[in-house]
């Protein structure tokens, strides 16, 4: 799987951990794959991640967190930060998504 594929899933499970996928949130990752130029479809993405991981969405996030390059991080967490506030709120569920990344990447890749 690409790098660009890589970051798109972790949008994708920015956009489950609150165990939705909505339309805002589906709209945004379309649209950052257009900006990335890579084919993606969120859906087939989203059942992948249900049969690989058992819908466990922290274990999903933990391995697409250990695959994505130091080179790629600042723009993984841009993205995915544009995933969570593609609907307008900010939930507990994405904050604490967000946490775990800082956590598992560590304060650089963070302002």
């Amino acid at each position: 799987m690409s790098e660009k594929n890589n970051i798109l899933s972790l949008c994708v499970c920015m956009a489950l951990c609150d165990h939705k996928l909505n339309k805002d949130e589906t709209a945004e990752i379309l649209k950052i794959a257009k900006e990335l130029k890579t084919d993606f479809n969120v859906h087939n993405c989203t059942d992948e991640i249900e049969k690989k991981f058992s819908g466990d969405i922290d274990l999903a996030q933990d391995f697409y967190l250990g695959i994505i390059p130091d080179k790629r991080k600042i723009e993984a967490k841009q993205l995915t930060k544009r995933v969570a506030l593609a609907d307008g709120d900010l939930e507990d569920k994405e904050t604490r998504f967000l946490v775990r990344m800082k956590h598992a990447w560590g304060y650089e890749f963070f302002d």
